[in-house]
């Protein structure tokens, strides 16, 4: 971390100024020491360059079962996360939203929610943004890292380990924000994460998310067409599911808290945070999502002509509800 970056960051807990203490430093990093919250007094240590700005006290400690599995599900997926979404659908979702992220122009300081192993991070810095990327894994903060130094890109990126639902981050200090892949779907106070989001952007400043749907149109047919009445039940019931991950060589499962959104539920959560100004599209409206390894990215057949009807009526009710995830733009106005 380099020690102007401090100015940026904020107390997780409290959203209080933070002290920075240098224990090592080199090359105008800093590589051991801490951060100090002047409000609160929480302190935070900084390990091999990556601030640790996971709040202590609060409503967080209530769900602390919670963020312990998403950090260990992630932990986990790393080693497998570029084969499992090696396919046709997510690549065209890929695309789908790096075409969004264009829409929101993107420039100065921008926040990269839920980085992973730093596909959109890197694109942003390739674009000439400086990033900040936070995610509550570690493992893939590392692998984000040596991405970054790989393509010669570690200037651009500073990476923090951080909740999507607590924003390290001080007021009006982001010109765009990014939470793509699911990123709130696993933050049990996302309405607090939304407000701490239009707080540090800046006026004019937009954010981009994208959540999995509770009402993605091929779930339901497929459903119909199973007459699977336990599982449509169970949707209906609920609005949060467990998704668990199988792996050879991993000792146990580990299942994934998932608060699943409707279209209308995310665009009045951005509403209430703030976001005046608020569109939402669907991605992936005909066609499934797919967890598994393809040797091809292209799509083809039925679901070409899928993707080019997509393409048409994205924004457009009721078609925008129902895709497998829902991406919403919003701005500060």
């Amino acid at each position: 971390m380099r020690p102007e970056v401090a100015k940026l960051l904020a107390c997780p807990s409290c959203g209080g100024k933070l002290e920075l203490e240098v224990a090592l430093e080199r090359d105008n990093e800093v590589l051991e020491g801490r951060l100090t919250c002047v409000g609160c007094g929480a302190s935070y240590p900084i390990a091999n360059g990556i601030p640790r700005l996971l709040p202590r006290e609060g409503p967080w400690l209530k769900a602390r079962w919670v963020y312990e599995r998403v950090r260990a599900y992630y932990d986990a997926y790393a080693p497998t996360y570029d084969l499992a979404y090696h396919n046709p659908q997510v690549a065209y979702m890929r695309s789908v939203e790096d075409a969004c992220i264009m829409l929101t122009r993107p420039r100065g300081i921008v926040l990269d929610i839920g980085c992973g192993p730093g596909r959109q991070a890197l694109l942003l810095a390739q674009l000439g943004c400086q990033v900040l990327a936070i995610d509550i894994s570690l493992v893939m903060l590392h692998e984000a890292r040596r991405r970054a130094q790989a393509r010669g890109l570690e200037d651009r990126l500073e990476l923090i380990q951080a909740s999507a639902d607590a924003l390290p981050v001080r007021p009006g200090v982001l010109d765009r924000a990014y939470a793509l892949f699911g990123t709130y779907n696993h933050a049990p106070f996302y309405r607090r994460g939304f407000r701490q989001l239009f707080s540090a952007l800046r006026e004019g400043g937009a954010a981009l998310l994208s959540v999995l749907n509770r009402y993605q149109l091929t779930w339901w047919l497929e459903t119909i067409r199973r007459f699977n009445k336990r599982w449509l039940r169970r949707r209906l019931a609920s609005d949060v599911e467990f998704i668990t991950l199988r792996r050879r060589g991993l000792r146990g499962k580990r299942k994934l808290w998932t608060k699943l959104f409707s279209a209308w539920e995310l665009e009045e959560a951005l509403r209430a945070a703030g976001f005046r100004e608020v569109r939402v599209g669907g991605l992936l409206i005909f066609m499934r999502l797919r967890y598994r390894y393809r040797p091809w990215l292209e799509l083809r057949g039925p679901e070409r002509l899928a993707a080019a009807l997509e393409e048409r009526l994205r924004w457009t009710p009721p078609f925008s509800w129902l895709g497998a995830y829902i991406i919403a733009l919003a701005r500060k106005t």
